[in-house]
């Protein structure tokens, strides 16, 4: 069954929920996903978003249509000159993954027994939503040499994000990989992300997300992220092409 109903969604998020710009990406997607979960009733378990420009604060509508409402449904959700997004949804998601099984979790530090990495909120004001706890030596702009995060992570805004949701906005919160191989902030901002969604992850306080850059050219990068809730279920895969506006992808050059 085809639809075409187009749906508006109002949504506000004050100056505090900046990224690099406007409105946080993750945050921008996970809008999207929600309003084609409530136009559809069903749970989102795939977007592909193309993001054009950055989202002021204040309040925004996303455009709901439906292309199809059946068991396996879609919709293309969209806000008028910044973002556009196809949406998957499944609306008898099982109670259990079949595949994979979660993954190990005991060799990795408890992340309460970590030392939170601090980003000025006044460079990403979203940063004060974020408790982030650092596994491995990568740090933001500290010149190492492969560009890879790997953090335990969890949300402190008092939102009632469904999981994929969460997962939306976690997907994209740490810095491009290629910030830990440099020593100074270029703009990298993501131009297309696409996301998959275990549709029965569990909630989780914490999650471990690993993040990386696969390749970079001079003026363009492919950042993947993998996240797990604390007990080790997979709770979302994303890809994100990304423009970069600084010059140089490797470290700077003396």
């Amino acid at each position: 069954m085809t639809a075409t109903t187009n749906t508006a969604f109002p949504t506000t998020f004050d100056d505090s929920w900046r990224g690099f710009g406007g409105i946080h990406g993750g945050l921008v997607v996970a809008s999207l996903l929600r309003a084609a979960a409530v136009r559809l009733h069903a749970t989102p378990t795939a977007v592909s978003a193309h993001l054009y420009a950055p989202v002021p604060p204040g309040e925004f509508r996303v455009e709901v249509d439906v292309e199809h409402a059946g068991r396996s449904a879609s919709a293309r959700s969209s806000i008028a000159g910044s973002a556009t997004a196809l949406v998957r949804l499944a609306r008898s998601p099982r109670t259990a993954p079949a595949w994979p099984p979660p993954a190990a979790t005991e060799s990795h530090p408890d992340p309460e027994s970590l030392a939170a990495l601090e980003i000025p909120v006044d460079f990403v004001p979203f940063s004060q939503y974020l408790d982030i706890r650092p596994i491995n030596s990568a740090r933001p702009f500290a010149g190492g040499e492969t560009p890879e995060f790997d953090v335990w992570i969890r949300l402190t805004a008092d939102i009632d994000f469904a999981p994929q949701e969460v997962a939306a906005v976690l997907l994209d919160a740490l810095p491009p990989g290629l910030y830990a191989t440099r020593t100074a902030p270029v703009p990298i901002p993501t131009i297309e992300f696409s996301a998959h969604f275990p549709p029965s992850a569990p909630a989780s306080r914490w999650y471990r997300l690993r993040h990386r850059t696969v390749w970079a050219t001079e003026d363009l990068c492919v950042d993947e992220a993998e996240l797990h809730t604390a007990t080790g279920e997979l709770a979302g895969q994303a890809r994100q092409l990304r423009r970069i506006l600084g010059g140089t992808t490797a470290k700077e050059q003396p």
